[in-house]
C-alpha cells in the first residue's frame, strides 16, 4: 500500500507532536519527580509552553499528580 506524500506529511507532524509532548513530560519528571503537585502543574505548563505543546487544564493536572508522585519511574 503506497502512501501519498501528504499522508507522508501527516503522519511526520504526528510523530513530531508526540515527541514534543514526550519531552514536555521527560523535562518536568525529572527535574519535579517527588515535588508538591501545585509545582509540578505549573513546571507542566510552562514546559509545554516551550516546546509548543497544547495542553488542556486537565492532562496538566493528571501529569502531575503522576509525577509528583513519581508514580512514572
Amino acid at each position: 500500500m503506497e502512501r501519498s506524500a501528504q499522508d507522508t506529511t501527516g503522519l511526520l507532524h504526528l510523530v513530531e507532536e508526540a515527541v514534543r509532548i514526550r519531552m514536555v513530560w521527560e523535562e518536568v519528571a525529572t527535574t519535579h519527580c517527588c515535588r508538591p503537585s501545585e509545582e509540578v502543574e505549573a513546571a507542566y505548563t510552562e514546559a509545554a509552553a516551550r516546546w509548543d505543546v497544547q495542553v488542556d487544564e486537565r492532562t496538566a493536572t493528571r501529569s502531575s499528580i503522576y509525577i509528583s508522585g513519581c508514580y512514572w519511574e
